[in-house]
């Protein structure tokens, strides 16, 4: 059997050497299962090119015959192998840019599942912080609950402390008109000194109104009234005390004044007519809050300017009832200082309605004014009459809208 016949022969008659020797090296079967394999990396590549490279000078150098000829031949072959590598550096590359490519989007993943643990992270926080206020909540339920218990605690004190303070006050008010307090009442005791600017016994019956009016307010300072703050460690605030102190010296003026003791008399009333206007004060500033309707604004300060406009009254003819009773005063000296009184009463009402927005202060002058104007017509009418006259202009210039009229120059 010849060559030809051969079957495992791999080349035929015509083919050039150099080129059986490039196929048939193993060089050319390595390029084929490089090839075939998609798998194979950029240094299996290169030790490739070089071994096909040595190989190729090698075949060629055991063919001395025709290396002469087939120089040209060996360039293109060259250039053929520098191209395959140049494709397979390229399939490498491209292999290494999808390799970064699935490593930035490895990266990315791994971004994204970080942000999602800390979003985690932070709801869950967010979860224990809400579970830990209302623990905090619930704890503080109680303590809420023990300071409620004791504000009401004080209140309730303060509120049987203002109540009995008020009835000790208008009990001994009527135990001494009544059963005569150290055998006299308190209209005798103004009878028996002759003084012009004590008004007439009917006008006394407005203390029977100021106790009801002083009964109203403790109502709605019980209830819900104004400055309803704690006064440091005590059990009241300010507004019990002071009302508290107002009783309590109403009740001393008026044992004074029984036993005739005129000139403490005129003091303790002094310092009740000043604790009272305080009050008032105090009561009327909290009154005027935004948001108090306007009935309750109004319980809260009118009973009290009743209280202080009367008690403000009463300590001028206290002061006049000790004058006249410790010397002789003539009566054009008395005529004249009862109009300086009454004018000096009725301009303080006016300014108190104009400015201070107390139109009960008014009310209670006139009613006084009127009293000393039909008392002294008793005994001297024109000087009666006066008085009456001026009361009359005073109150018309207390109330008179002078919002609403302007005098206009021509």
């Amino acid at each position: 059997m010849t060559d030809k016949d051969n079957p495992r022969r791999l080349w035929i008659d015509k083919e050039d050497p150099v080129e059986r020797a490039k196929r048939t090296s193993p060089a050319m079967q390595g390029s084929q299962s490089a090839k075939n394999s998609a798998g194979a990396g950029s240094t299996k590549s290169s030790s490739a090119s070089a071994t096909r490279s040595s190989t190729d000078v090698r075949s060629a150098s055991t063919n001395p015959s025709t290396s002469n000829s087939s120089t040209p031949d060996l360039s293109a072959s060259g250039s053929s192998l520098s191209g395959t590598a140049a494709k397979q550096s390229d399939d490498s590359s491209e292999k290494a840019a999808a390799g970064k490519t699935s490593a930035d989007e490895t990266a990315n993943g791994g971004k994204g599942r970080s942000d999602r643990s800390s979003n985690e992270a932070t709801q869950g926080s967010n979860r224990a912080q809400e579970r830990t206020k209302e623990q905090h909540q619930k704890q503080g339920q109680p303590e809420k609950e023990q300071e409620s218990s004791k504000g009401r605690g004080w209140k309730l004190f303060e509120d049987i402390l203002l109540w009995v303070a008020w009835m000790a006050m208008v009990g001994f008010n009527g135990y001494a008109e009544v059963y005569h307090f150290h055998g006299t009442t308190v209209g005798g005791l103004a009878r028996k000194v002759d003084l012009w600017i004590m008004p007439a016994g009917y006008v006394f019956a407005i203390w029977g109104v100021i106790y009801i009016a002083l009964a109203i307010w403790l109502f709605r300072f019980c209830l819900a009234g104004p400055s309803r703050k704690r006064l440091g460690f005590l059990p009241f605030t300010l507004s019990g005390l002071l009302f508290v102190a107002t009783c309590c010296l109403n009740i001393a003026w008026l044992a004074l004044w029984h036993m005739e003791r005129n000139f403490w008399a005129l003091v303790i009333i002094l310092i009740l007519a000043v604790l009272s206007w305080m009050l008032y004060a105090l009561v009327r500033r909290d009154a005027t809050k935004a948001g108090t309707p306007t009935a309750a604004k109004a319980l809260d300060w009118i009973p009290l300017s009743i209280y202080a406009s009367w008690l403000s009254v009463a300590t001028l003819v206290n002061a006049g009832y000790m004058v006249v009773a410790g010397h002789k005063v003539s009566n054009a000296v008395q005529g004249f200082a009862t109009i300086i009184v009454v004018g000096a009463l009725l301009a303080v009402a006016y300014l108190m309605n104009r400015h201070g927005k107390d139109w009960v202060f008014g009310l209670v002058v006139i009613w006084a004014c009127l009293g000393i104007g039909i008392r002294i017509f008793s005994f001297a009418a024109a000087m009666g009459v006066l008085v009456i006259a001026l009361t009359a202009v005073g109150a018309f210039l207390v109330y008179f809208p002078w919002s609403k009229f302007r005098l206009v120059r021509r």
